[in-house]
């Protein structure tokens, strides 16, 4: 457990989230449930202080990053959650394929520092090029991409395009899953 600051109450954790989207929220809530029982919920408003589309895995990461640490000034907050989606190229021999995947940053009181990826998905790459021009959003094109006139906040974009398999609540909990393992595994990672 990290140290205390604030006014927590004893054996209940407050965790902040620099997100007030539902999928990254519900996520979040799934994700950190699992590890603790007795735990509170905190949005914070991130959205100023991050780049609308990350393109790169940089940017992607410094995203999820910012987040968590704006999060964790939240008062009485014991761990600041980041979760940031982007995209990422594949590498200069597969020019144009492009990944959407989450990562999650998440910083405790004692400013440790974890990171977690979810899976990802592939863009067409006439969309990623709309996206490096315009730097939207990749949700702006969701009538494009997924045939869908609205596509729920906690479904997404890959909701639709996978066929009803994964939604974004559930990259959000594959990405936080995987950057508490240092909090599983406290003497492994140093934590103790």
């Amino acid at each position: 457990m990290p140290k205390r600051k604030g006014r927590s109450p004893v054996g209940r954790i407050v965790v902040a989230v620099g997100s007030t989207n539902a999928a990254k929220t519900l996520g979040v809530k799934r994700a950190f449930s699992t590890l603790f029982r007795d735990m509170e919920l905190k949005e914070v408003d991130a959205t100023a202080l991050v780049r609308v589309q990350p393109m790169t895995l940089d940017e992607t990461v410094e995203g999820a990053h910012v987040r968590a640490k704006l999060a964790l000034r939240s008062p009485g907050a014991d761990f600041g959650v980041g979760v940031e989606a982007g995209l990422v190229g594949l590498g200069k021999n597969r020019r144009g394929h492009y990944v959407n995947l989450q990562v999650a940053a998440i910083v405790d009181s004692s400013s440790h520092l974890s990171f977690g990826f979810s899976s990802g998905f592939p863009i067409p790459t006439r969309f990623v090029a709309k996206l490096k021009q315009g730097r939207e959003e990749l949700d702006s094109y969701t009538h494009e991409l997924a045939g869908a006139k609205k596509v729920r906040e906690e479904d997404g974009i890959v909701y639709h395009l996978s066929g009803g398999r994964l939604s974004r609540v559930e990259m959000t909990e594959q990405c936080v899953s995987m950057a508490l393992i240092p909090w599983l595994n406290k003497k492994l990672y140093g934590l103790t």
